[in-house]
């Protein structure tokens, strides 16, 4: 099976002589980017709009695309000295980061989009681990109750392994699925974030650029690896690229460029691609989409935060034991494939259910449904498609 994230395929390519320098959809508007200490960067700051607007009014804090799920950052240069290291605090939708730059990159420090390690504190363990963004919280723990993980390849028990998804190409940029929590005493480790950064001359790595999936605590499932992609005329340096997650549920690193690679370590291991000019930053308009559209007949927001807590909830509902219908759309997407919606409640394992084709659906457009008894408390819904 092939799924939503798959469709995509790529080609291996020797890469040839130096070409001239890509062309990066950015015009400088969020400022040079040169951190002189370790720095935290609060993406809930960025405020909501398109990816490519100018972003002069409110510089350094990036644009929120809602449609395209990414923090954009429009730098026109980056330079992260030895000794800093840039972390990131989650936007509410906990959206990847995108940065974009009109000049060169030279990352000597370290780029942090680590998940973050399960607990066994009470206080901290009820509430899911937090992932880097654009990656997938760890499922919690309390009085005795674990919680499966978040994202398409959550940990559904402690001991289950997660399941792979993405492609190579990164198209869509997402992060890391989260790991179990463990009815032992222990919350599970989220996964790492994601992160496209994109120049047209010169990336320079000598530092580290990391998206690791967090160990669990006790016999709590691991996260696992986010996704790093890194995309310039040329890549060159002596440093690390990792998106290593424990259990061998590693990430995906992709490297494109036209010219020289030498020097960047990375894991897994991952041999450069030829990259195109311009460059393909976000899929197609296009491209097929499934997500979650009614839940017991009440219209679900357009864009759910998947609270757990003491948050708000996206959507209450009133209902028991009594069966609960939700409603999947899909878009450009065949009417002969498979779509299932994964449940989690806070405290209790994952499951898939199928769900069924509603009368008059078309590739443009269908109506999906799943019924079922829901747990009480907070649960998240995740929709799935694939083709054969």
């Amino acid at each position: 099976m092939k799924t939503l994230l798959n469709l995509l395929c790529t080609l291996a390519l020797t890469l040839p002589a130096a070409r001239a320098a890509l062309t990066i959809p950015s015009d400088g508007s969020d400022g040079i980017f040169a951190p002189a200490a370790s720095v935290e960067v609060d993406l809930s700051l960025a405020p909501t709009g398109l990816w490519d607007a100018n972003n002069a009014a409110n510089a350094g804090k990036g644009i929120y695309d809602a449609a395209k799920w990414a923090v954009v950052f429009k730098f026109s240069s980056i330079n992260i000295p030895t000794g800093v290291t840039v972390t990131f605090k989650n936007h509410p939708s906990r959206a990847p980061v995108v940065w974009l730059v009109s000049g060169n990159v030279t990352i000597a420090g370290t780029v942090n989009l680590n998940g973050r390690q399960g607990t066994s504190n009470l206080s901290l363990a009820t509430i899911p681990a937090e992932p880097g963004p654009g990656g997938f919280r760890g499922g919690a723990y309390y009085n005795s109750a674990g919680g499966g993980g978040f994202g398409p390849g959550g940990a559904l028990l402690v001991g289950s392994g997660n399941s792979a998804y993405g492609n190579v190409r990164l198209l869509p940029l997402i992060g890391g699925s989260g790991g179990a929590g463990t009815s032992l005493g222990g919350s599970g480790g989220a996964g790492g974030g994601a992160i496209l950064i994109a120049a047209p001359t010169v990336i320079s790595i000598t530092g580290g650029v990391f998206a690791l999936g967090a160990n669990g605590f006790f016999s709590g499932t691991a996260g696992s690896g986010g996704a790093i992609r890194v995309v310039a005329e040329q890549i060159n340096g002596n440093g690390s690229i990792s998106v290593f997650g424990s259990n061998a549920n590693s990430g995906r690193i992709r490297l494109e460029t036209s010219s020289a690679f030498t020097g960047v370590t990375s894991n897994p291991t991952t041999p450069a691609t030829l990259v195109a000019n311009p460059p393909v930053i976000f899929q197609a308009t296009d491209a097929p989409t499934v997500r979650v559209i009614s839940i017991d007949g009440v219209a679900f927001p357009a864009e759910p935060l998947a609270a757990v807590g003491n948050a708000p909830a996206d959507q209450i509902v009133n209902k028991g034991s009594t069966p609960i219908t939700v409603l999947v759309q899909t878009t450009n997407f065949a009417t002969n494939g498979a779509v299932q919606v994964r449940d989690v409640g806070q405290f209790g394992p994952a499951t898939w259910r199928p769900a069924t084709l509603v009368a008059g659906g078309t590739y443009a457009s269908a109506t999906w449904s799943v019924s079922g008894v829901f747990p009480a408390g907070y649960t998240t819904l995740q929709a799935k498609a694939t083709v054969p």
